[in-house]
């Protein structure tokens, strides 16, 4: 069986109802578990930044994993009688699909209150929670994916659990944001600084050795660094990243947790140092054929970001499976109906590309800034190839008027972005 853990509070589960309807719908009925491990793996060209690896023996598998069929391990604080009739009627639905099980596990959230707030971890501690795996997960169990409620799958995941990961800890895949990220801690009253490398990895996909990371005390090195961290921007994050070392990671191409904004635009590390770790002849590959798309801009907030290397409209994509996710589809189709601040945001944004730089664009911006009134007297009629560019523009106003920043910080920023895109746009390179 293969076992893949979520966390996800009342309010995400539908979305999290969402990413299990795609695993299902996309897992090949035509290709059994033992299909999938004789594909033999992957090999990773030379010089590059991912990991080769080998497939699993399938003779040499137990019973238990040998064994086709889904678990899913949704954790949270707590979970209404309501939703959980929901889960249960669409285990019973995807049943008839492919064998799953959907199991709930509530966590005691006291057990994090040493845990800082940062990151993901700023409203709650839930980012905290796959951190501890003897809480919801079996000591038989040699291997679990963690995944985001924020992704959608489109690919067969069988492929992950085919993976041979000899003595790594774990498989991720880089992160897209800068590497130039620390995090600070006390050590027997010493402050130390652990610098993060260009191997800095995204958590929120994580193929987990499940042995590994118990032999190797994963859970209680993130838990001291936690309770004595004086530094910290990206909660789990960043503890994951500062107690697994490189040796005992394995690198996925980037298609396995390609992040939404990479649809608009990446620097690649043949480009610039301290970014994507990844040549962008790799990159491509990705884009092309993305495997799980995970949403910064969440298509219950926008209904349109960026488009693929299809023109497709990628939160439509999501809003797709969101329809045949029927257990949840009347109240996710009544959040999709009042969705409307997105084309303010991009109406801001192509206000931005409109009035350029210099003194004329400070003062137009610092207008935008101080006239909130009048944002929907803005044209929202955006081009669908720069839509998700204004979308990122316009969250610079939105910021600015939130913690009162002037118009320079936004121009400044506004220039960088608009420049990046200009050279690094991802359609550029097709």
């Amino acid at each position: 069986m293969f076992h893949i853990i979520f966390s996800a509070d009342e309010n995400y589960i539908k979305y999290t109802a969402v990413l299990i309807n795609s695993i299902i719908k996309n897992t090949n009925l035509n290709l059994s578990f033992k299909d999938i491990c004789q594909n033999g793996g992957f090999h990773a060209p030379k010089d590059s930044s991912f990991s080769s690896y080998t497939n699993l023996n399938f003779n040499d598998l137990s019973q238990e994993e040998r064994a086709e069929g889904y678990i899913f391990h949704i954790l949270s604080d707590k979970i209404s009688t309501t939703t959980q009739y929901k889960l249960k009627a669409l285990e019973s639905r995807l049943n008839q699909i492919y064998p799953c099980l959907i199991l709930t596990h509530i966590i005691d959230e006291s057990k994090f209150s040493s845990f800082p707030a940062s990151g993901a971890a700023h409203t709650n501690l839930l980012p905290y929670y796959r951190l501890k795996l003897d809480e919801y997960l079996d000591h038989s169990v040699k291997k679990c994916l963690y995944l985001d409620s924020d992704m959608l799958c489109l690919c067969d995941l069988r492929e992950l659990f085919a993976i041979d990961l000899k003595d790594n800890i774990l498989a991720a895949v880089n992160d897209p944001g800068t590497k130039k990220r620390k995090i600070k801690f006390k050590n027997n009253n010493k402050i130390i600084t652990h610098k993060f490398t260009n191997d800095y990895f995204n958590s929120g996909f994580l193929l987990i050795n499940a042995k590994a990371y118990r032999d190797n005390q994963i859970e209680q090195k993130c838990q001291m660094i936690a309770q004595n961290a004086i530094y910290i921007k990206a909660a789990d994050q960043d503890l994951l990243n500062a107690t697994i070392t490189q040796d005992k990671l394995l690198k996925l191409p980037i298609a396995y947790n390609f992040s939404s904004i990479s649809f608009c635009f990446a620097i690649c590390k043949d480009e610039q140092n301290h970014r994507l770790n990844c040549t962008r002849m790799e990159f491509m590959q990705s884009y092309k054929n993305p495997k799980i798309i995970h949403y910064g801009e969440k298509p219950w907030r926008f209904l349109q970001s960026y488009t693929d290397s299809q023109n497709r409209n990628i939160n439509e994509i999501w809003w797709e499976y969101a329809s045949d996710t029927l257990e949840f589809k009347d109240e996710l189709l009544e959040i999709k109906k009042a969705i409307k601040e997105y084309k303010i945001f991009a109406a801001l944004g192509g206000e931005i590309l409109r009035v350029g730089g210099g003194i004329y664009g400070y003062f137009a911006i610092k207008k935008l800034i101080n006239n909130p009134q009048n944002d929907l007297n803005l044209n929202s009629e955006i081009p669908d190839d720069i839509f998700g560019l204004c979308c990122i523009l316009g969250e610079m106003i939105i910021y600015a008027r939130r913690h009162k920043k002037g118009a320079l910080s936004v121009l400044l920023k506004a220039h960088k972005m608009k420049n990046i895109f200009k050279k690094y746009n991802t359609k550029n390179f097709l």
